[in-house]
C-alpha cells in the first residue's frame, strides 16, 4: 500500500471516530475528545448536526451496510482490552499500523507505561504534529517507530527503540492485516511470539471468504474493488473457524474471536441502541504462551 493511500485509510478511520464523539452521550461507545485535532474546525463544526452525521453514516455504508458500526464497535472493544491490561499491570503496549490512533493521550493510567507507536513515517510525522498541536509535546512514555510493515524488520525496528521482550506486551494491530502480505504477516507474527510469556495481542481481520471472493455477503466484492481501485488491495484474510489452528503455529493461544453478535449483545442491546454492524471483519484476542 502506498504511502498516500495509507495516509487517506488513516483518516477514513478516524472519521468514523469523529462521528461517534457528536453522537448523544447516553449512545456513545467511547470518548475521544482529541480525535477532531485531525481535522478542520469546520468539518468539527458541521458533525454537531445529527442529519449531517447521519449523511456520512450512511456514505460509510453503501458499499457496505454496517460498515460504521463495525469501526466504532472495534474500537470500543480494543480500548477495553487496553483498559484491562492496564489494571493488570502491564508495562508495555505496541501499536502496530498505529494510525490516528489517540489511545496513547486518551485512556486513563497509560502515561504511566511505555507506548510504542508503529507506522509509516508520513502517518507518524502528521500525527506528531498534530498532538503537539493539542497536547503541547509528545508524552515521554511515547515512543514513535516508523516502519514499512513489507519491506522492514519489525523485531529489528521495535528492539532498536527500547522494547524489551523479556516484559509482557500488549500488542494492538487494528485495521492493518488485510493490507499487507502473507510475508509480512507472518513475520509480524513470529516476532510477537517471542514476548514475554503472558503478552497479549489483539487484532482485526477480514473474513478470508471476503478476500477469496468466495462470501455472498452483499456488497463484500464490491468493498474489495473498490480498495483495489485505490491501490489498497486486501491481501489476507481468516476463516474464523481455522483462526485457532492458524495461531497456534506461532505458539499464540486464542482467547476469543469476536464480531457482530459480540457487539450487540455486550454493547447496543444494554443501552438500547439500534445500529448496522457488518461482519465482514472480526477481532481476535490472543495469548503469547
Amino acid at each position: 500500500m502506498g504511502s498516500n493511500q495509507n495516509y487517506k485509510t488513516a483518516y477514513v478511520a478516524a472519521y468514523a471516530r469523529l462521528i461517534e464523539q457528536y453522537q448523544p452521550k447516553e449512545e456513545r461507545l467511547f470518548n475521544d475528545s482529541l480525535v477532531k485535532y485531525f481535522f478542520s474546525s469546520y468539518i468539527s463544526f458541521l458533525m454537531k448536526f445529527s442529519f449531517l452525521r447521519k449523511v456520512l453514516i450512511f456514505m460509510y455504508n453503501t458499499t457496505v451496510v454496517g460498515l460504521w458500526g463495525l469501526q466504532v464497535c472495534r474500537t470500543k472493544y480494543i480500548d477495553d482490552i487496553l483498559k484491562k491490561a492496564l489494571e493488570d499491570g502491564i508495562k508495555q503496549v505496541t501499536i502496530l499500523g498505529t494510525g490516528f490512533d489517540t489511545r496513547p493521550y486518551r485512556i486513563s493510567g497509560i502515561n504511566e507505561i511505555k507506548v510504542f507507536e508503529v507506522d509509516m513515517s508520513i502517518i507518524l510525522d502528521k500525527k506528531e504534529a498534530v498532538i503537539k498541536k493539542c497536547v503541547g509535546l509528545i508524552p515521554n512514555n511515547v515512543i514513535f517507530a516508523p516502519i514499512d510493515f513489507n519491506i522492514q524488520n519489525l523485531g529489528e525496528v521495535l528492539e532498536a527503540k527500547g522494547l524489551k521482550l523479556s516484559e509482557p506486551i500488549l500488542f494492538i494491530w487494528e485495521g492493518v492485516t488485510q493490507y499487507i502480505t502473507e510475508e509480512a504477516i507472518d513475520n509480524t507474527l513470529k516476532f510477537i511470539s517471542k514476548a514475554s510469556p503472558g503478552s497479549k495481542l489483539v487484532f482485526t481481520y477480514i473474513l478470508k471468504s471476503v478476500i477469496d471472493g468466495t462470501s455472498n455477503m452483499i456488497g463484500a466484492e464490491g468493498l474489495v474493488n473498490l480498495f483495489k481501485a485505490g491501490e489498497q488491495s486486501w491481501n489476507f484474510g481468516l476463516n474464523p473457524l481455522e483462526v485457532s489452528d492458524f495461531l497456534s503455529q506461532y505458539n499464540l493461544r486464542l482467547i476469543e474471536d469476536i464480531g457482530t453478535s459480540f457487539y450487540k449483545e455486550n454493547y447496543l442491546n444494554p443501552i438500547g441502541r439500534k445500529l448496522d454492524i457488518s461482519e465482514i471483519e472480526r477481532i481476535a484476542y490472543v495469548r503469547i504462551l
